[in-house]
């Protein structure tokens, strides 16, 4: 155990000079705090603020020179909200080419973004916003006289049927919308137009969240980024796709998935702010050796690498880290195991599940019936078995070159968290879980197929084939690995027939309502759910105005998924690295639970 703490204090040193090296590059936001508690559940409003400029001054001739950002997947572009997974809400939104209704408070990583809080002055494309007193509805007033990107035809300026618009649409029972998923159904009871520049956000009676102004905002997990509707009217879905419009300080030229993406500065840009760096391309390089040796000949000039690989890439160019994003637990889902069934956004109420069935079926040896105690008993001591032969330690030492930390929770708590409990902690014992097996009925082991996406980071991806050999080794349980990538087999969390081990984690801000993923519903989930009391439980965080009550309610949670084991960990891994080459003299991007570069408009070249 001394090892163990020696390593994560190791860990703790190198994440802090890492925060100290972004400081001295950009500054950190002195009000970057944990999230703050909830505000009054009272009418207010928020008066207009003037905008102000943020971002360094360009140059008296405008904004000049170019920078070229590798990353490692860049989507097609797909723009209708309904049908756009993380194109808009994911890079356009990032890369400040579209924009959302509100906007955070700029916070500098590695400090979460705050949850509550904003306010007009942050500069979302609303001026002022009011939530009722019976907080059934938000009411926002628009700006006035934003002009759409102009370099694909004259679409005038954004207005209330673009807004309504927009969220309608990723609001939809058929979205498959990122940033939408992130919201509960109690929120998205659909826009209406009231006036003039003026929308209405409807709210199911008790269904309020505190944190709604996170959920829309541009620091949440993707976003419902605002669009063209007139746009889509006149050129329609196919047209549509290939025509980025969008209100953000940079208008994409073109955006070919998988490809490039080309971007130039927009001056008198409505808040105020110019950028410095005229033209910004973005290029896919999916190989992590193309991006090293990129940025080596100067290529490129930021790019994502993996902790394996980046101390030697910025020590070879003089460059530095830039950290970006929440730290998340790294491990895999027991799918299969569609447990609860009571879902409000479902036909008829009641949530298919075809992966369970088919599980039943097979007899897959981690998915155990609840109307079967024997079965159900099984398949905890399979999944218990596994999670005891993780080596974590080995994992973060020998695989990931010590960049990450040993976790035993899907809710993000680390063992050093006053809230973590001992019994939490999965001790890793082949001999011990050898046993489990045999109760369980596998002595010998079984054969199974694991997906570990490929377009998951590389040390995550090493991490994951690591635990599989081991389970081959200690336990006799011979996988079939699938390396599809994530998008490609998504749409199985949708539809529920997701019931394979998947790597897979999600980084969590304390207080979240992370039930969402774990309850039935209508779209995504992370391929099981729990009984109807815990998420009964777990979804009160979508309107519990306390956060240390929202806290308690998912440590509650965690007690129930380490019961059952419903999470296996591999390790807690930093957020996303990227390398910043000698050019850049400085880039303060925000933090999010996105991980892509962003905040374009906060470089400047030396």
């Amino acid at each position: 155990m001394a090892a163990l703490k020696t390593k994560s204090y190791l860990l703790v040193a190198l994440l802090i000079s890492i925060a100290l090296v972004a400081a001295a590059c950009g500054g950190d936001d002195e009000e970057a705090a944990a999230p703050t508690s909830a505000p009054q559940p009272t009418a207010a409003s928020v008066a207009t603020a003037a905008p102000t400029a943020t971002a360094s001054v360009p140059s008296p001739a405008g904004p000049a020179g170019s920078v070229t950002i590798a990353i490692e997947e860049l989507p097609p572009l797909i723009q209708e909200p309904k049908r756009d997974i993380i194109a808009t809400g994911g890079i356009g939104k990032d890369f400040s080419i579209y924009e959302t209704i509100v906007r955070a408070p700029h916070v500098s990583p590695p400090n979460p973004p705050p949850q509550q809080d904003y306010s007009a002055s942050d500069l979302g494309l609303a001026e002022s916003w009011e939530v009722s007193s019976d907080l059934t509805s938000i009411t926002f007033k628009l700006r006035p006289n934003i002009p759409w990107h102009d370099n694909f035809g004259d679409w005038g300026t954004m207005d209330e049927n673009d807004v309504a618009w927009t969220f309608n649409s990723a609001f939809d029972l058929e979205s498959v919308n990122n940033g939408a998923e992130e919201i509960g159904a109690e929120l998205k009871k659909g826009f209406d137009i009231v006036g003039p520049m003026t929308v209405k956000m409807n709210i199911e009676p008790g269904g309020f969240d505190p944190t709604w102004v996170w959920l829309l905002g541009n620091a949440g997990f993707n976003g419902v980024v605002i669009v063209n509707k007139d746009a889509f009217d006149e050129l329609g879905a196919e047209e549509y796709a290939k025509t980025p419009i969008g209100t953000g300080k940079y208008r994409a030229l073109e955006w070919i998935g998988s490809d490039r993406v080309v971007m130039e500065a927009v001056e008198d840009h409505w808040t105020g702010i110019t950028p410095s760096v005229k033209t910004i391309t973005v290029v896919n390089m999916p190989e992590q050796a193309t991006r090293d040796a990129a940025l080596r000949t100067g290529e490129v000039d930021i790019a994502l690498m993996d902790a394996q690989g980046i101390r030697s890439t910025v020590d070879a160019i003089g460059g530095r880290v830039q950290e970006i994003g929440i730290a998340r637990p790294q491990g895999f889902q027991m799918a299969g195991n569609y447990w609860g069934l009571t879902c409000s956004d479902c036909e008829g109420g009641v949530m298919p599940r075809p992966g369970f069935d088919e599980a039943l079926e097979k007899g897959y040896p981690w998915v155990g019936n609840p109307d079967d105690a024997v079965s159900m008993e099984n398949a905890r001591k399979v999944r218990q078995a596994m999670a005891m032969t993780v080596d974590q330690e080995s994992i973060i030492e020998f695989v990931l070159e010590g960049f990450g930390r040993p976790i035993y929770t899907w809710q993000n708590i680390l063992p050093d968290d006053a809230l973590h409990k001992d019994e939490w902690i999965i001790k890793y014992d082949p001999e011990a879980a050898r046993v489990l097996m045999a109760e369980a009925g596998y002595p010998d082991g079984f054969d199974y197929e694991i997906w570990i996406p490929s377009t998951f980071p590389p040390g995550t991806r090493a991490a994951a084939e690591a635990a599989a050999a081991s389970w081959r080794q200690e336990l006799k349980i011979n996988a079939t690995i699938d390396k599809t990538e994530y998008a490609a087999r998504r749409p199985q969390t949708v539809d529920k027939t997701i019931n394979v081990p998947f790597t897979h984690g999600i980084n969590w801000i304390p207080g979240a309502t992370s039930a969402r993923y774990i309850c039935p519903a209508a779209g995504h989930i992370v391929g099981f759910t729990m009984p109807d009391d815990l998420c009964a439980l777990g979804l009160s965080n979508a309107t519990e105005q306390s956060l240390t009550k929202r806290i308690a309610n998912n440590a509650e949670i965690q007690d129930y998924l380490s019961e059952q084991m419903l999470f296996i960990p591999m390790f807690q891994a930093p957020a996303l690295l990227y390398a910043v080459g000698p050019r850049i003299d400085q880039w303060d991007p925000y933090n999010s639970q996105d991980v892509f570069p962003n905040r374009p408009e906060s470089i400047t070249l030396k």
